[in-house]
C-alpha cells in the first residue's frame, strides 16, 4: 500500500512518502500558500485518496495529488484559525469546521457555500483568554449527529446536523476537553473524552460524565485519544505533564478504558504528545507528533513506537493515508 503522512505546523504542511523518515514542503512558487504560514489542521477522506484538506491562519485550502498544490476554498473563515476539520465518513461533500474562536462552520456541497453553526458556545474564557474547538466528530452511528470539543466550553452536539446544539458537561472535572471515542455494542454506547483534568466517560451517550482513575497517568493532562480501528475497544491515549510541556506518555487500553498499560517509546517526548494520526486502511499503521516537533510511529497497532529522525519545529496535527 501506497501511503503518505501529512503535518500541520506553524512552517505549513510537510509531506512524507517515505514511511515518516524524511519530511518536505511544497515549493512556496508552485505550493499554493506561503510555506511559512501557520497550519494548524489536516484532514484527509477514504473515498478521495491523495486529497487533503488544511486549516491555516490564512484560510482553508485543497490540496490534490493531480494538482499537485493547495488551492485556496472560498469561506468566512479567512480571519479565523481554522484548528480543526472533519468530514462526513459516507459523504465527503459535507465538511465540518472547528476555529477560534470558538465557532462552527459546515458546507454540505464540498465547499462551496458555508453556513456559521448557531453554536452559542463561549468565544471568551479564563486562562487561554479565547476558546477553540479542539476536535470534530461526525457521529460513527447516527449520521445526524455531530459532536465537537471546546476548550474551554466542554462537550457540545448536535442531532441535526449542526442547526441546534446542547452542552453535554454534567459530571465533568474539568470544561476543559480535547478529544472524543465512541464504542457502540448492540443498543449501548460508551463515550471517552480526554480533558485537561483526566479522562471522563459517559454510559448514556454523553448526558452524564464520571471521571476514570487511571493509577499509570503520570499527569491528569489527557490530549489526544484515538482507536486504531472503528468502533474497538483499543484506544490510545496521549498524556502530558500540561499545555505544550516538557514530558509525555503514551497509555493503551484494550477494554476501552477499564485497564491500561504504558506504550513503548523509542525516546523520551521532548513536550506533549499533541496529535495522533490513524486511518482504518491500516489500524496497525499510526503516527503521532510532540507538539515540539518529534514524530512518532507505530507498526503494532500502538503498542510500540520508534521516533523519525526529523523534527519539525512545532506540529499541531498528524495524519496519514493512502493515495
Amino acid at each position: 500500500m501506497r501511503y503518505k503522512a501529512y503535518a500541520a505546523t506553524m512552517q505549513s504542511v510537510w509531506f512524507s512518502e517515505d514511511e515518516g523518515e524524511s519530511w518536505n514542503r511544497l515549493p512556496t512558487p508552485t505550493g499554493g500558500f506561503y510555506n511559512e504560514a501557520r497550519c494548524w489542521s489536516v484532514n484527509t477522506h477514504r473515498a478521495r485518496p491523495g486529497e487533503v484538506l488544511a486549516g491555516t491562519d490564512q484560510g482553508l485550502y485543497r490540496f490534490t495529488e493531480d494538482s499537485g498544490r493547495f488551492d485556496y476554498i472560498p469561506s468566512p473563515m479567512d480571519s479565523l484559525h481554522i484548528l480543526q476539520i472533519a468530514r462526513a465518513p459516507n459523504d465527503p461533500d459535507f465538511i465540518a469546521c472547528g476555529t477560534r474562536p470558538g465557532e462552527i462552520f459546515l458546507s454540505e456541497d464540498d465547499g462551496q457555500t458555508w453556513t456559521r453553526a448557531n453554536l452559542d458556545a463561549s468565544t471568551e474564557c479564563w486562562f487561554i483568554n479565547t476558546s477553540r474547538v479542539t476536535s470534530v466528530h461526525f457521529d460513527p452511528k447516527y449520521e445526524d449527529s455531530i459532536w465537537i470539543t471546546v476548550e474551554i466550553d466542554g462537550v457540545i452536539r448536535s442531532d441535526d446536523r449542526g442547526k441546534t446544539w446542547r452542552l453535554m458537561i454534567e459530571g465533568l472535572h474539568d470544561n476543559d476537553t480535547h478529544d472524543l471515542v465512541f464504542l457502540d455494542e448492540g443498543d449501548e454506547r460508551t463515550v471517552l473524552c480526554s480533558t485537561e483534568d483526566g479522562l471522563h466517560r459517559s454510559a448514556d451517550n454523553g448526558e452524564t460524565w464520571e471521571r476514570l482513575s487511571i493509577p499509570l497517568a503520570r499527569w491528569d493532562y489527557f490530549r489526544s485519544i484515538k482507536q486504531p480501528a472503528a468502533n474497538s475497544p483499543v484506544v490510545i491515549a496521549s498524556v502530558g505533564d500540561r499545555p505544550s510541556g516538557e514530558a509525555g506518555q503514551f497509555l493503551i487500553s484494550r477494554d476501552f478504558g477499564d485497564s491500561w498499560s504504558e506504550c513503548a517509546l523509542s525516546h523520551e517526548p521532548n513536550s506533549t504528545l499533541w496529535s495522533i494520526g490513524t486511518n482504518a486502511a491500516d489500524p496497525s499503521l499510526l503516527f503521532a507528533a510532540t507538539i515540539f516537533g518529534q514524530i512518532f510511529k507505530s507498526t503494532d497497532g500502538g503498542e510500540s513506537w520508534q521516533k523519525a529522525k526529523r523534527e519539525l519545529g512545532e506540529i499541531r496535527m498528524i495524519a496519514w493515508a493512502p493515495v
